[in-house]
């Protein structure tokens, strides 16, 4: 039920340059203007990505989007041409300090279009891996900030409890367990953290990045979670002892948009075939960044063709070399996709079952709302954190594991026969039976979050209001 009067008058919103850091703000957007909570919001983009901003907000409501296209001139980034749209993935999670680096060639065409917006932000809510942003927010009169990292709780926590207590530097290789401080009973390696987090004194240009995005989060209002109170509650109170910054558990945002409403017809006309004939199927995505060797998609092609299953895989062009995407070759029981998916949509379908998944935390919550079991494929990022959540913590999912398995949890191959048999196990096994249990329990407690007086609506309804309280006192 929407609020009499909007305690927001203008949010403004700039997400990073990737579709993974930009669907929650999307789905945010649409949330705070259903409930009433903003009169308005102005989506700040890159030419080339508004018409993906502009399809996603589609009805609504009150939603801008204000283009920021980058400086022509070269000599702003040393030479190089900086990366123009999401579209733009990274080669390597290393390359993400170097994309960040470009990205603040937007400051000057960001910090002029935000001072000319009416009526003035009540608050500027932007993506923490964009820390120049802050400046902006100052010369405008001081305006809120809010930063989104697209993590969860759980990872975010872990990333600051070995930066503060560096449990990891009293082991003597990567694969050799260790415990978080506030997480009894869960062992860690170095393997399962992403860089720089991995080593107990980090350097370089990735470690500067973290440092600069946790001086912009120290001074902002708190950080956005895209998560729910009932999830993470171990790792929410564990971060409130930690840091005096307030972390907002506000979802699952995916649930403030209907699911399938943007489902290509072809894939939901094949879904019901499936679902017709009592045929479960596994679900196959890597995300958008993922970087596959042809040794590699080899291995799980023949591991999916093997297992039996029938199977939607959703591939990216980047992986080949030719025209060679599998398209056919698995017959009517494996359909291959290739494009941007309705995956929240697909998630929904009755026909899925499973999810043979990179882990990243939009697809893990999706999976999770849905009341989907996973298979865990970690590759980049956060992911690995994640990977270990799903399968330890919440015991909602499998992993599969690459042959090498000692001090090398990078380079492994995933061979066919992991595939072929844990993809099995996951939509027959008993393990993944009692994932499939789990997973559907939470699923529920992830729609109550969202409902009129659960954790997550009374929590977005506290965070506007500290916002609109700090607005005011600025305005008096």
């Amino acid at each position: 039920m929407a609020a009499a009067s909007p305690e927001l008058r203008h949010v403004a919103m700039l997400p990073f340059m990737a579709k993974g850091h930009a669907m929650p703000l999307l789905h945010l957007t649409r949330l705070l203007l259903a409930r009433g909570l903003a009169s308005k919001v102005t989506f700040f983009t890159t030419p080339r990505d508004a018409p993906f901003i502009r399809a996603s907000l589609a009805g609504a409501g009150a939603a801008a989007v204000v283009e920021l296209p980058f400086p022509t001139d070269d000599g702003l980034n040393d030479g190089a041409a900086p990366p123009q749209s999401m579209d733009d993935e990274l080669a390597s999670p290393s390359q993400l300090a170097d994309v960040v680096a470009a990205s603040a060639a937007l400051r000057p065409a960001f910090a002029a279009a935000f001072a000319r917006l009416e009526p003035r932000p009540d608050v500027l809510v932007h993506d923490g891996f964009l820390p120049w942003a802050e400046r902006a927010a100052a010369d405008a009169g001081g305006v809120p900030r809010l930063v989104s990292y697209g993590m969860s709780a759980f990872a975010t926590y872990v990333a600051g409890a070995v930066t503060a207590h560096k449990p990891h530097a009293r082991v003597g290789s990567p694969s050799e367990p260790f415990e978080v401080d506030g997480l009894a009973g869960l062992r860690l390696t170095r393997a399962d953290l992403n860089p720089p987090f991995d080593e107990p004194e980090p350097t370089g240009p990735l470690w500067d990045l973290v440092c600069k995005t946790k001086a912009s989060m120290d001074s902002s209002e708190g950080i956005i979670v895209n998560s729910f109170v009932e999830l993470e509650a171990l790792c929410f109170d564990g971060w409130s002892r930690m840091s005096p910054v307030k972390l907002w558990p506000v979802g699952p945002l995916c649930l403030a948009f209907e699911p399938g409403r943007n489902m290509d017809r072809d894939v939901s006309d094949w879904l019901d075939s499936r679902l017709a004939m009592n045929r479960p199927v596994l679900y196959v995505a890597f995300g958008s960044q993922a970087e596959l060797s042809w040794t590699q998609l080899e291995e799980i092609a023949l591991g999916l063709d093997q297992s039996g299953l029938d199977f939607l895989w959703v591939v990216r062009s980047k992986w080949f070399d030719s025209d060679n995407r599998f398209e056919n070759r698995f017959g009517d029981k494996g359909k291959v996709y290739q494009g941007f998916i309705d995956q929240f949509g697909v998630l929904s379908h009755k026909s899925i079952k499973g999810f043979f998944s990179h882990c990243g935390w939009n697809s893990v919550l999706e999976s999770i709302s849905m009341g989907v079991p996973i298979l865990a494929f970690p590759m980049a990022a956060e992911q690995k954190l994640n990977a270990k959540f799903v399968v330890d913590v919440l015991r909602v999912g499998l992993r599969v594991w690459p042959k090498k398995r000692e001090d090398d949890m990078e380079n492994g191959l995933v061979a066919r026969e992991e595939v072929q048999v844990m993809v099995r196990e996951l939509i027959f096994g008993e393990e993944g039976k009692r994932a499939s249990t789990r997973v559907s329990k939470l699923a529920v407690l992830s729609k109550k979050a969202m409902e009129i007086g659960g954790s997550s609506y009374t929590k977005l309804e506290e965070m506007v209001h500290e916002i609109s309280e700090l607005t005011r006192d600025k305005s008096m």
